[in-house]
């Protein structure tokens, strides 16, 4: 059974944990095996203009979660929640668009004290972050440095996200409102061979 808490993680409070990392500031952790297809989190927060949003909240950590083109979502940072899910090169966790909600899932088995990581997978940069404050420290043998994608794994991301989006109906996302939970959540998402090519 999926238990709906307030920081929206859809995995009982046993089977997780906040904890400091050494680069990273604060990282999830496992405290059970974590099962690869779980789905693990959905990413809720305050519904804001990607026009009207201020950079320099970025300097206390990368939370912004895309929505659309026009939307994103600022969750609440104040409450332990899945935005201190950390990058990785490698993650052992990946999202997924349902409903016009952002799921995490795990990509693979993950084993009890891991740390739960994604990927942020931001657009390419060409020059245009300056200076890049997306320096990746996941310490993975496959880590490039950066939290930025190569453009063309972003363009393999884009194209699978786009068909991936028109499975789902989307739940209404208002400027200046909060997400709300949805009545419904999937246990388990099949794990997309194109994960695998973007790690």
């Amino acid at each position: 059974m999926i238990h709906f808490v307030s920081d929206m993680f859809l995995l009982k409070k046993d089977s997780w944990e906040i904890k400091k990392t050494q680069k990273k500031g604060l990282g999830v952790f496992a405290k059970k095996r974590i099962k690869s297809g779980t789905v693990v989190s959905d990413y809720l927060g305050k519904v804001i203009r990607n026009a009207d949003y201020n950079l320099d909240l970025d300097k206390k950590g990368l939370y912004l979660m895309y929505c659309d083109y026009q939307k994103s979502i600022y969750p609440d940072v104040s409450k332990p929640g899945p935005h201190l899910i950390n990058h990785s090169c490698s993650p052992n966790c990946w999202i997924y668009i349902y409903c016009g909600h952002t799921l995490f899932f795990a990509l693979k088995d993950i084993n009890p004290a891991e740390e739960l990581t994604i990927s942020y997978l931001l657009y390419p940069d060409e020059g245009t972050c300056n200076p890049c404050t997306h320096i990746c420290h996941c310490g993975s043998i496959s880590c490039t440095k950066t939290m930025h994608l190569s453009k063309v794994k972003y363009n393999i991301w884009q194209k699978f996200q786009s068909k991936e989006n028109k499975k789902t109906r989307k739940s209404p996302a208002f400027v200046g409102k909060y997400l709300t939970p949805l009545s419904f959540y999937p246990k388990k998402l099949r794990i997309d061979p194109v994960y695998l090519k973007i790690c």
